[in-house]
């Protein structure tokens, strides 16, 4: 039995070719790079002993300081349940040490030590090699351009997290890709 002319094109595309109304759909898009890039990103961090959420209490701490388990949960928008997981296995690896606040002996105070940082620091290190690989299409301009509009976009469901959002962007293209960001 002969194939419709239809269903014989179908059968000479690529069994990989997404849908039409998907390649079109930003939505689909940033959520299948985003699945792409935190695969990548979790194998790498693997390396170092850390899960996602290990490395972001870990930034969170190096960044603002000494903070109570709810702090760093609010901040990193995690339920502060899941942050006692993420807090013990830090803490079991030597990363993080944990302490009662001597004002209110219900909090915990976390601090950063030493071996952490290292940790951290080797782990923000394979984190900038797993982009430069995702975004290895992307000239440094372009990737200006899509950090930027993507900080511009989350900024609008919690603008005070994301301080460098900043307004419009003066864009030179040259020869078809992006040249120059600035403004942002």
């Amino acid at each position: 039995m002969a194939l419709p002319a239809d269903c014989a094109k179908v059968a000479d595309m690529p069994t990989e070719l997404k849908p039409a109304a998907l390649r079109r759909r930003t939505t689909y898009l940033t959520a299948r790079l985003a699945a792409a890039t935190r695969r990548e990103c979790v194998e790498r961090l693997a390396t170092v002993g850390l899960g996602q959420y290990q490395h972001a209490v870990l930034c969170c701490l190096e960044e603002f300081g000494p903070q109570i388990q709810k702090e760093v949960a609010t901040r990193l928008g995690i339920d502060s349940g899941d942050v006692v997981a993420f807090v013990d296995d830090l803490q079991g690896l030597g990363l993080i040490e944990r302490e009662r606040d001597a004002r209110d002996r219900r909090r915990q105070i976390l601090t950063v030590t030493p071996e952490g940082r290292r940790t951290l620091a080797a782990a923000e290190e394979l984190l900038d090699q797993a982009t430069d690989e995702a975004f290895s299409p992307l000239s440094p301009a372009e990737r200006h351009l899509l950090h930027q509009l993507m900080l511009r976009v989350l900024s609008r469901e919690e603008p005070g997290a994301w301080p460098e959002a900043g307004g419009e962007a003066e864009i030179w293209v040259e020869q078809g890709r992006v040249a120059h960001v600035s403004g942002s």
